[in-house]
């Protein structure tokens, strides 16, 4: 089990957003979805679903470069990729065109029905439901990214063929709200799993896979 961090290759492009602290709301309930096994109930699944319903109008202002920098960096310099792949949580779409680039086949999933309505280009199938319990079959993916998003453990680890890997993303690295650091990923992943993680313009990547060799 071990984790790499690789030196940074792409500056960023503007100054850092301040982003959040530790003690964001947000933080607390990413770290007991990670770790705890009653950490995502029914009731906490309405409460962000309608939190992301109410943002869904506005949400494609966000998308720009810096919210690819860093998943485009992970992409390219992890160099572990083929086949299917899975985006948990990706929103409007803004990441699903860039991964048709490196993958195979692309499938994204949000728990927000307003933001996958507000897509805006052609993408591949999207589908709405909670990541906590996905309609795929058992180790049916070659790749799963999640950026910004939360860390279902049980599922990345059933639905992960043996090779497959998890690439985790967060585009204002320790001051994006939703965030779990790449050691914190790591232990929850498990000691089958080595990685590497770098940063990446205003954010962070990681890449996490049990046949990665460091």
């Amino acid at each position: 089990m071990s984790l790499i961090y690789l030196q940074r290759a792409l500056l960023p492009l503007d100054a850092l957003n301040p982003g959040v602290g530790m003690d964001h709301p947000m933080r607390k309930v990413v770290r007991q979805v990670a770790f705890e096994r009653d950490g995502w109930t029914k009731e906490r699944a309405k409460k962000v679903g309608d939190l992301f319903d109410s943002m869904a109008e506005d949400w494609s202002q966000r998308s720009g470069a810096e919210r690819t920098e860093a998943l485009l960096d992970g992409l390219n310099r992890a160099q572990y990729l083929n086949g299917r792949c899975l985006e948990i949580g990706c929103g409007t779409g803004s990441n699903l065109e860039l991964l048709c680039n490196f993958f195979g086949e692309v499938v994204g999933i949000d728990l927000s029905l307003s933001m996958l309505l507000k897509m805006t280009t052609q993408s591949p199938p999207v589908i709405n439901c909670d990541a906590s319990c996905l309609p795929f079959s058992d180790e049916s993916f070659d790749s799963i990214v999640i950026q910004n998003s939360f860390l279902f453990r049980d599922e990345v680890l059933r639905l992960l063929r043996p090779s497959g890997a998890l690439f985790w993303v967060s585009t204002n690295a320790d001051r994006t709200p939703i965030y779990l650091s790449p050691y914190d990923v790591h232990k929850a992943l498990g000691a089958d799993f080595n990685g590497v993680t770098s940063l990446a313009g205003n954010g962070i990547w990681s890449a996490f896979s049990r046949s990665m060799t460091t």
